[in-house]
């Protein structure tokens, strides 16, 4: 408990088996009792919580008053949001969207998530185009086709039409339609329908109903697929 005349403050972290949410992490409580405002209970990620209690038990400066608390509450959040960015990406790329949603997720303030995104685009941590760039060519080389890539930068916030050269510096038709047969012709379609399963096989992989159905029928007539 930190205290000064009236004003006093306390923090709580959240034990382990508090929320079980999978989406937000669980909050830290700080709790304050001043005579301006009286009882309050403010939720902060639990990384700044951690700081302000391991500043009191090694006895460092700590606020005095409730103005200075919620002064030293911001600055945390902030300096703690920039290094949870910074091990995020130390690990791998994100887009903007992804990361503002990581970043929410864990509890940090919009508008404190708004200032440090904008800072990594403006300093170039962040690029939505050469994310793009990377990740097309990594699921290209895993058997993707076009609309599921696009569908799933799509789901990363990432519009493909802003992704210069897209999709003809990519695709062309000859590639599509034998990378489609490649991941094909290494499967076995059985059954009562084998034509239908090679193409909805083919569209799941991202691949469109036009290459799919050439390439079933290519391998129908090939004799490869089993009735």
């Amino acid at each position: 408990m930190g205290s000064s005349g009236s004003f006093e403050w306390s923090v709580s972290l959240p034990g382990s088996k508090g929320s079980r949410s999978t989406f937000y992490k669980p909050k830290a409580s700080i709790c304050i009792d001043s005579e301006s405002r009286g009882h309050e209970e403010l939720f902060v990620p639990v990384s700044v919580a951690k700081v302000l209690a391991r500043h009191r038990k090694d006895g460092e400066s700590l606020p005095d008053s409730r103005a200075e608390l919620i002064f030293q509450l911001s600055l945390l959040e902030e300096t703690e949001c920039r290094k949870r960015v910074e091990g995020l990406i130390n690990r791998r790329d994100y887009s903007t969207s992804e990361l503002t949603l990581r970043l929410q997720r864990d509890g940090y303030p919009s508008d404190v998530v708004k200032s440090v995104v904008e800072r990594m685009v403006e300093v170039g941590v962040l690029n939505d185009l050469r994310y793009a760039d990377v990740f097309i060519r990594s699921k290209i080389s895993s058997g993707w086709g076009e609309l599921r890539i696009e569908r799933e930068l799509s789901r990363r916030g990432v519009d493909v039409e802003t992704l210069e050269g897209w999709p003809d510096s990519y695709f062309d038709a000859t590639n599509e339609a034998e990378r489609a047969y490649e991941l094909a012709s290494r499967r076995r379609f059985s059954g009562r329908d084998p034509y239908a399963k090679a193409v909805r096989y083919l569209i799941g992989r991202g691949f469109s109903y036009s290459v799919a159905s050439d390439v079933a029928s290519r391998l129908k007539d090939e004799g490869t697929l089993l009735g």
